[in-house]
């Protein structure tokens, strides 16, 4: 097995220009290298094992040279699908991995992926499924990539069918994406830099929308939400919903908690949010 990965790796390397891989590799690193070459980096093992599990196509791998002959599992079954797939795997020098890593602890294999193409968000608004749930998680100038990650995998376990970024927020960033657990591979993404469209879009499909601010008047136990299709507005993490967003909405709803303190994460507050807004018959609390 070791021999077969290692083949694989030395006759990728003969016919690649490993210079060029390594230096689009940097670029995707950066929001206008990414939107540049439309490629997004892929750090660690457990989003590269997501990658192959649904079958995303690659553009380029990069493995440490040492690599076929590291004893670690994990890295040799990830080696072994990649050469199962015909995967194109360029070898480089282990010092050239290290400096990508930049002392990270995620393993010495890297990979670009093509940003994938943004679902028809009319086609989704116009869909009636019988079921009654929040479609769309809508995030307003969400700085943090980690943030952005994490409610990529909410927006996931919660079955929303779309995420939509607004302004900066970039779920491509190579934190989100690895924070994201393999969910940015799974959850049809939408990026738009002006919020008005939007709301066009939704006001004509009858789209229910709701903020969530911790200053809101309606406890969200208590607020009333339409038999119609929601979308989900979170905020900046140090501003909230901007201003333009607020007044826009349909509603806005707050989540109880102890006078002590002032909010929630970002990320516990919109799963708190997103379960409420899926069990619209849950008794009222206290």
């Amino acid at each position: 097995m070791g021999e077969r990965l290692a083949r694989v790796v030395e006759s990728s390397t003969k016919s690649s220009d490993v210079g060029r891989m390594v230096a689009d590799y940097e670029r995707a690193l950066h929001v206008e290298g990414r939107r540049h070459l439309g490629l997004f980096a892929l750090e660690g093992f457990r989003l590269i094992e997501r990658a192959l599990a649904t079958s995303t196509p690659l553009t380029h791998v990069l493995c440490g040279e040492s690599a076929p002959q590291d004893p670690n599992p994990r890295l040799q079954k990830i080696l072994q699908q990649l050469a199962q797939q015909n995967q194109s795997v360029v070898s480089v020098p282990d010092s050239i991995m290290e400096r990508l890593l930049e002392g990270r602890t995620l393993g010495p294999v890297l990979a670009l992926a093509k940003i994938p193409a943004a679902p028809d968000l009319e086609k989704l608004c116009s869909h009636r499924s019988a079921d009654i749930s929040t479609k769309f998680l809508v995030l307003d100038e969400m700085m943090d990539p980690g943030n952005v990650g994490a409610l990529l995998r909410t927006a996931h376990a919660m079955g929303v069918e779309a995420l939509i970024a607004l302004g900066g927020t970039d779920p491509f960033h190579p934190r989100a994406a690895r924070t994201s657990m393999g969910s940015v591979f799974r959850v049809p993404i939408l990026r738009l830099p002006k919020f008005e469209p939007l709301l066009a879009l939704f006001q004509k499909y009858n789209v229910f929308t709701v903020g969530a601010t911790s200053d809101a008047p309606t406890l969200l136990p208590h607020a009333s939400i339409p038999q119609k299709t929601v979308a989900l507005f979170v905020g900046n993490e140090g501003k909230g919903l901007s201003p333009a967003v607020r007044s826009a909405l349909d509603l806005l709803v707050a989540i109880p908690m102890s006078n002590t303190i002032d909010s929630f994460s970002i990320n516990a507050a919109t799963a708190i949010t997103l379960y409420a807004l899926n069990h619209p018959q849950r008794p009222n609390l206290p």
